[in-house]
């Protein structure tokens, strides 16, 4: 089972007050029953370390139980942010759906 999260309809930048509400979302998803959690960053133009790190943390629990964290449509200024700071390798990209 799977769900998509449109992040980039709900935070065009992921920064200040924003990163504690992305923060809220991916814990429901990592609270969730779901297999695949999917983040679709179309409209996204800028994340927080901050956001960043909810990411990663999101990542390795879903990772511990087997499940998936998604990335989709993330534009090339946020994978290489991810890239940055050495996260790119630990999630999961899909093509643009």
């Amino acid at each position: 089972m799977r769900v998509t999260l449109e992040i980039g309809k709900q935070f065009p930048e992921i920064t200040g007050a924003a990163s504690d509400s992305f923060a809220a979302e991916l814990m429901k998803a990592e609270d969730s029953e779901f297999k695949e959690v999917v983040l679709d960053f179309d409209g996204t133009e800028t994340i927080s370390s901050m956001a960043m790190g909810s990411i990663f943390a999101t990542h390795q629990k879903m990772a511990e139980q087997g499940r998936r964290l998604i990335v989709v449509n993330a534009s090339d200024k946020i994978k290489r942010l991810l890239r940055m700071v050495n996260m790119a390798h630990l999630l999961d990209f899909e093509d643009e759906s």
